[in-house]
């Protein structure tokens, strides 16, 4: 594991977002689409419970990364997130 390899996140309207540690990208990511695989589609705050379950505590917020890398893999067009009476759904796209 390399400490000082980053990600370039990417954001819905094009741009570059924040840039984070790739193993921290790759642990989130897996846990991710792993809970989403396993549901099928499931609302944004299920899966943040969720995922808080599986994490183990980072050098920092948890919620923030998975909250930015769920929109990173939205842009990315791995994930779909809709709106439905209010609530935000998550859901895988292959």
């Amino acid at each position: 594991m390399r400490y000082n390899e980053s990600v370039q996140l990417l954001q819905l309207n094009g741009k570059e977002g924040v840039t984070i540690v790739k193993f921290r990208y790759d642990r989130v990511k897996k846990v991710i689409l792993t809970i989403i695989r396993e549901a099928g589609i499931l609302s944004y705050e299920e899966l943040a419970r969720r995922s808080a379950g599986r994490l183990s505590l980072l050098d920092g917020n948890n919620h923030w990364y998975m909250e930015e890398i769920v929109k990173d893999l939205e842009a990315r067009g791995q994930l779909e997130c809709s709106l439905d009476e209010g609530k935000l759904f998550v859901k895988s796209v292959s």
